[in-house]
């Protein structure tokens, strides 16, 4: 119920901040004819809401449980943008009746309602953080603790780890009993798991659990009766013909359009690159759907033969094999555009798992089995594990995102990937290289 309202609110601030805008230009007699500029603003109305809507949900802007006040700020921003972008879009494919929805207008509210949401869903953050504070937790792990470390750095803000303990520890459920939720690492066994979730219950306390690769099949399952006995069938993490032709008809389509939209961006960083004095391109071999091998296209962002003499290493943070204009261009991901052209060949599809190298996969898979999954669908220019996790993330946080991707499977989901990719675009941390120490 809050979240509804909320975004009523929202609406309410959209929509005020447009007649506010139509009303002080007006007012200074900037509108050539009021009534016919209205006219038009009415008919764009209903679209501007329903972006708004797809938009938030896009870019999670519902979510403020998880946000730093800094993220908040980018998205009302990236929402504000789109939003403005979306507007004129509309006017411009209905013309001939909204094409009098003066561009004053559309400029002068875009500005008023990105400070005034940003205001009112501070104020809410605030307000969210101070009722709630810190939520209590405990960690549950068998022999490594992955989350702690994690929260400590990332989420010192939301959580305050209460106790670290072992599933067998004596003390477990007056711990559980104190916390506010609970966290449970992936280690930890079936059995344990099913001592502690009938405490949690007892307790009303939320569980948070790091997925084993099995779960997250079991997350994904059917439910499929068998007589009277009730039995859930689990995929077979393959798409079906139907959604492989739909997935490579999309991939057309929107890698021609990106092709065309983007020829100016790549032509401008083919010439940064060459004048910083290295080859504009350079290609690597990767992996793609059943082990097929095939050569990425990228601009090059290190210095030429980086890894003559240390071998295939992956990038770390201030990597010094990276040229002041690779820099730039992997922050904002502009090195990745030629990849256009893999994905026309078909080799690769616009979401899926990022391919990775031969070598490096042949590591991954001895301490990962189920590493070669990923391998069940062609590999993608940007997917899950891009714009939930980082390039820093985990290998193995980074398999867990794929696997969710595969076997939860849907055209929608491939679009709502695309968008939120456009957050994490200019997002220094989602670039973050490997820490070497």
């Amino acid at each position: 119920m809050k979240r509804i309202l909320f975004i009523i609110v929202d609406l309410l601030i959209i929509y005020g901040s447009i007649l506010l805008s139509f009303y002080l230009l007006a007012e200074i007699d900037m509108l050539e004819d009021f009534q016919q500029n209205f006219e038009a603003f009415t008919i764009v109305a209903p679209f501007i809401g329903l972006f708004y809507f797809i938009l938030m949900y896009v870019f999670e802007l519902y979510n403020l449980t998880h946000k730093e006040i800094g993220e908040l700020v980018y998205t009302v921003l990236l929402i504000s943008i789109s939003l403005m972008i979306g507007i004129m879009g509309v006017c411009f494919l209905v013309r001939d009746v909204a094409m009098a929805f003066p561009r004053s207008v559309i400029l002068l509210s875009t500005l008023t309602y990105f400070v005034v949401l940003t205001l009112w869903r501070a104020l809410l953050w605030y307000v969210n953080h101070k009722l709630h504070g810190k939520k209590k937790i405990i960690i549950i792990y068998n022999e490594t603790n992955e989350l702690s470390e994690t929260i400590k750095r990332k989420c010192a803000n939301f959580y305050q780890i209460l106790y670290e303990c072992k599933g067998k520890d004596p003390l477990l459920s007056a711990k559980i009993e104190a916390s506010d939720e609970v966290f449970i690492c992936s280690d930890v066994g079936q059995k344990t798991r099913e001592k502690i979730l009938p405490i949690c219950i007892n307790y009303k306390k939320n569980v948070c659990f790091v997925p084993k690769y099995f779960d997250v099949s079991i997350m994904s399952s059917i439910f499929y009766k068998t007589d009277d006995i009730p039995t859930f069938c689990i995929s077979n993490m393959e798409l079906s013909p139907e959604e492989r032709f739909l997935k490579r008809f999309i991939d057309l389509l929107f890698g021609v359009i990106a092709v065309i939209v983007t020829f100016p961006f790549a032509l401008i960083t083919f010439l940064f690159v060459k004048l910083d004095g290295a080859p504009a391109f350079y290609t690597q071999e990767r992996l793609t759907e059943g082990g097929k091998t095939f050569k990425i296209f990228k601009f090059r962002t290190m210095v030429p033969n980086a890894e003559k003499l240390s071998g295939p290493v992956l990038a770390e943070e201030k990597d010094p094999r990276i040229t002041k204009v690779g820099k730039f261009l992997r922050m904002v991901r502009l090195d990745e555009l030629p990849q256009l052209i893999n994905i026309l060949k078909g080799e690769m599809s616009i979401v899926g798992p990022r391919p990775e190298r031969p070598f490096f996969t042949e590591q991954f898979e001895q301490e990962l089995p189920e590493y070669h999954y990923r391998l069940k669908v062609k590999a993608g220019l940007t997917g899950l594990a891009q714009v939930e996790g980082k390039y820093n993330t985990t290998v193995e946080d980074k398999l867990r995102y794929d696997l969710i991707y595969i076997n939860n499977y849907s055209i929608w989901k491939d679009f709502l990937i695309m968008l939120r990719t456009i957050k994490i675009l200019f997002l220094k941390s989602s670039t973050e290289g490997i820490d070497s120490n």
